[in-house]
């Protein structure tokens, strides 16, 4: 049995570590889209260890049947911001990969040139799927089979998404832009 992550942030840090560690070819240039709500604190983790670089959130409504982009950010999104470059997905963990695969088909539509996927948990029945996708998938724990992701975690601190977007206006005050 692997280790439970801490928390959200916790499992940033150590997908944070993971990714310059073995990656750090992956990160240098790449930016980073973090899935909202739970994948903001994941992000801001990797950003600990790593170093800033341009982070942005892409806003799904999600409920428990699906999945499906918030079309308003849609409407609103700058794809000029990642048409040719190599963007870092990165979420609280893949259980089904449904998430995974909405944002990632979208952000090849804007033409990204390279779309990787960071998470802290991907089962490798998900990673199947998503290696069509997703050509790099950089997970600290690979479980053979799905559970819930609040199982990997001691503290499953779910925020919602005015917290995501409280804490991505922070970072960008503190940031000075």
């Amino acid at each position: 049995m692997s280790a439970k992550f801490e928390n959200l942030f916790d499992a940033g840090i150590e997908l944070g570590s993971l990714l310059q560690e073995q990656y750090s070819d992956l990160i240098s240039d790449a930016l980073i889209a973090c899935v909202m709500p739970n994948g903001v604190p994941v992000a801001l983790g990797i950003e600990s260890v790593t170093g800033a670089r341009e982070l942005f959130g892409i806003h799904l409504s999600r409920t428990s049947e699906s999945a499906e982009l918030d079309q308003k950010f849609v409407e609103n999104f700058d794809a000029g911001k990642v048409n040719g470059k190599r963007v870092i997905m990165v979420d609280d963990g893949v259980e089904t990969g449904t998430a995974a695969l909405l944002c990632g088909q979208w952000l090849r539509t804007l033409g990204v040139s390279e779309l990787v996927l960071a998470v802290p948990v991907c089962p490798r029945t998900a990673m199947n799927q998503l290696q069509f996708l997703f050509p790099t998938i950089v997970s600290v724990q690979s479980p053979l089979g799905a559970r819930s992701l609040a199982w990997h975690y001691t503290d499953f601190d779910v925020i919602d998404l005015d917290s995501a977007i409280a804490l991505l206006e922070q970072r960008s005050k503190a940031m000075g832009a």
